[in-house]
C-alpha cells in the first residue's frame, strides 16, 4: 500500500536549551566552583529524531516522526510546534514520564556538552505504536534509526525498534539507515552483539573513533587522521556494505563513505569549522549523502 511518507524516523523528541556560540573557555579549565558564563539560551524542539525529521522536511522528503512526548508544558510546545510542521501524525503522549529535555553547550574548543533528562517519554515508545503504523514502515524509502533507541535494554524502544527494523525489512524498497549515537555505543554492546542489533541494516553511520573501539583497533588517545580512517573503513567494509565515517576535531569535520555496489570510496571535508549554525549538522551531512551519493532522494 502506498503511503503519503517517505521516510519513517526513529529517534529522541527533546525540548533542547542550546547555549548559542562557543563558551569562553574550554571545559578541562573548569576546576573552580561558580563560574558563570553569559550567553544567549535557544529554547527549541530537538532531539536526534525529531531534528532528523526537520531536516529530511527541509530537503524535501515526507517523513513520519515516530515517538513520544510527555503530558507536561514542554510536550505541549513540542506537539504544538509539530502540528505547524505537519509532524505530529506518528507522535503520542506518555501520561507516566516527562518529555525529553536536554541542555547542550560547546566550549571554547567546539566540543560539546549536553545533559539529557531521565526517565523520559522517549524510551516508553512500544512494539504497538511501531505496528500501528506498519504499512508506512514496509512502504517508505527509508527508516531512519538514532542509535539512542536501542541504548537501554530494558526500555520498551529497544523491541520497538527492532520491530520496526523487521517490518522495513518486508518492504520491498525500504533501506533501514542506523546511526551510532550516542558515540560511546561500544560501551552497551560488543561488537558481535551490535553486528547482530543491525543485522537489518543497510547504511551505517558513525564516527570513526567509535568504531575503532567496536573493533579494538588503536586507543583513545590516538589521532585520527585519514590513513587511520581509510584503514578502519577497510575493515568496517567487511561487515558493511554502506556507511559514513566522521572524524576531526569537532567529530564531523571529514568523512569518508563507501559503497560495495560501486566499489567506490569518498572523501570529503565537511565545512563544520566554519559553519555559522553547527546545530544538526551532522543530520543535514547524512541527508545530502543519503541523496546525492547513495540514491535515496525524496520519492517524487
Amino acid at each position: 500500500m502506498k503511503t503519503a511518507y517517505d521516510m519513517v524516523v526513529m529517534g529522541d523528541i527533546n525540548l533542547d536549551w542550546c547555549s548559542r556560540g562557543l563558551l569562553s573557555f574550554p571545559f578541562f579549565e573548569l576546576v573552580v566552583n561558580g563560574v558563570i558564563e553569559w550567553a544567549p539560551i535557544d529554547e527549541l524542539p530537538g532531539g536526534s529524531g525529531l531534528n532528523f525529521a526537520r531536516f529530511a522536511q527541509e530537503m524535501g522528503y515526507r517523513p513520519m516522526l515516530l515517538g513520544k512526548i510527555g503530558d507536561d508544558p514542554a510536550g505541549k510546545f513540542i506537539y504544538e510546534w509539530l502540528q505547524q510542521q505537519g509532524l505530529e501524525l506518528g507522535v503520542t503522549v506518555e501520561t507516566s514520564l516527562s518529555t525529553g529535555k536536554a541542555f547542550i553547550a560547546r566550549d571554547k574548543n567546539d566540543i560539546r556538552f549536553l545533559v539529557n533528562n531521565t526517565p523520559n517519554a522517549n524510551r516508553a515508545l512500544s512494539v504497538s505504536n511501531v505496528e500501528r503504523h506498519t504499512d508506512v514502515i514496509t512502504s517508505c524509502r527509508m527508516l531512519y534509526v538514532a542509535g539512542y533507541c536501542l541504548m537501554d535494554t530494558q526500555a520498551p524502544r529497544t523491541e520497538a525498534t527492532l520491530r520496526a527494523m523487521q517490518l522495513a525489512r518486508k518492504g520491498s524498497q525500504t533501506h533501514v539507515v542506523f546511526d551510532v549515537v550516542p558515540h560511546q555505543f561500544y560501551k552497551i554492546y560488543t561488537f558481535s552483539q551490535f553486528q547482530d542489533l543491525t543485522s537489518e541494516v543497510d547504511i551505517l553511520i558513525s564516527e570513526v573513533a567509535t568504531m575503532r573501539r567496536f573493533l579494538n583497533m588503536g586507543d583513545r588517545s590516538e589521532k585520527v587522521t585519514r590513513a587511520v580512517a581509510e584503514e578502519t573503513a577497510g575493515r568496517l567494509a567487511k561487515s558493511y556494505d554502506r556507511f559514513i565515517l566522521r572524524f576531526g576535531p569537532s567529530g564531523c569535520d571529514e568523512q569518508v563513505i563507501w559503497d560495495a555496489q560501486s566499489h567506490n570510496l569518498i572523501w570529503e571535508e565537511t565545512g563544520h569549522g566554519k559553519a555559522p549554525d553547527k546545530r544538526g549538522y551532522g543530520d543535514r551531512l547524512a541527508l545530502r549523502v543519503l541523496k546525492d551519493v547513495f540514491n535515496l532522494a525524496p520519492i517524487d
